[in-house]
């Protein structure tokens, strides 16, 4: 759909992580394209091959990652392409140094599921009704609302009184939408008792939900690791003579097809699980089908 397959395309770009893998992959969907190269488990999928390296490409890069080695340390990179990595380190007001790729990969898991909670609620209002849904758009003011009052807070963009008045009444409808007005109609304390079960699933599932995003940084970051191992056992056997290149070339070659093939794997499977679990989850997905039954009687 128009908004799982962005996603999807991001989410395998970071999980690779790599620019110099992203350019493998393209040219690899080129020549399924062309049939230059044909493997039947590939069959039919140039396309998406060649898109997905051709995000990896353009990810890898922001991140500054090339074949396991660092572009932002290298010389023969432009200052001007330095100036747009995400690298290093950043420090949160109140709570420390952290990695920026790891806070990058928090931000969009928050940015995925409010997403998805729109979606929820948007869907839910047109099947439902508006009376139906209360519950849901009040957790939608609640975790959105909140999250923008807490960015212009944190960066001081507008004053501490029209903070103030802002988590009043955001915290005042949101409170009678979850707690008083989630079922029109029906008992207020059962209303109440709903609400507060709620609130404990929504409070449990949903930290659960965005450290699940994580995973972005550390299989990006792990691919980078493992590249830069093999670079560096490659060049400890690089001699001056003529003959130290075999081995040489041959560890480079065989480490980095190695990695491109297992990062490969976990940047495909990782984010499906990003976008059936927290994402589906979250938007109030139903998945309805045929029930299992494989077993029939044949009559004579």
């Amino acid at each position: 759909t128009a908004i799982v397959a962005p996603f999807y395309l991001l989410f395998f770009a970071m999980c690779l992580g790599d620019a110099g893998y992203g350019i493998v992959l393209l040219l690899f969907g080129l020549m399924l394209n062309k049939g230059w190269v044909k493997f039947a488990m590939f069959e039919g999928l140039g396309n998406i091959i060649s898109i997905l390296g051709a995000g990896t490409i353009v990810v890898g890069t922001l991140l500054g990652t090339f074949f396991g080695m660092s572009l932002y340390e290298a010389s023969w990179v432009p200052q001007a392409l330095k100036n747009c990595m995400i690298v290093g380190d950043v420090e949160v007001p109140g709570l420390g140094v952290f990695n920026i790729q790891m806070l990058l990969a928090l931000a969009i898991g928050v940015f995925h599921i409010c997403l998805a909670m729109t979606v929820k609620a948007i869907g839910y209002t047109k099947r439902f009704g508006f009376k139906e849904t209360i519950s849901t758009w009040g957790w939608l003011l609640l975790i959105v609302g909140g999250i923008i009052v807490a960015i212009l807070g944190v960066g001081n963009l507008v004053s501490p009184a029209a903070i103030k008045w802002a988590v009043i009444i955001i915290g005042a409808l949101s409170a009678l939408a979850i707690y008083i007005f989630n079922t029109p109609g029906r008992n207020p304390l059962m209303n109440i008792g709903a609400g507060l079960w709620d609130t404990y699933n929504m409070a449990t599932g949903l930290l659960g939900d965005i450290l699940s995003y994580i995973r972005l940084f550390a299989l990006g970051l792990a691919g980078g690791m493992l590249g830069q191992a093999f670079n560096n056992l490659a060049g400890m056997v690089r001699g001056d003579s003529v003959v130290s290149l075999i081995p040489f070339v041959i560890i480079l070659i065989f480490g980095h097809v190695l990695n491109l093939l297992m990062s490969s794997l976990g940047a495909f499977v990782h984010p499906m699980r990003l976008t059936f679990v927290e994402y589906f989850k979250n938007v109030g997905y139903e998945g309805r089908g045929a029930a299992y039954n494989p077993l029939t009687k044949d009559k004579q």
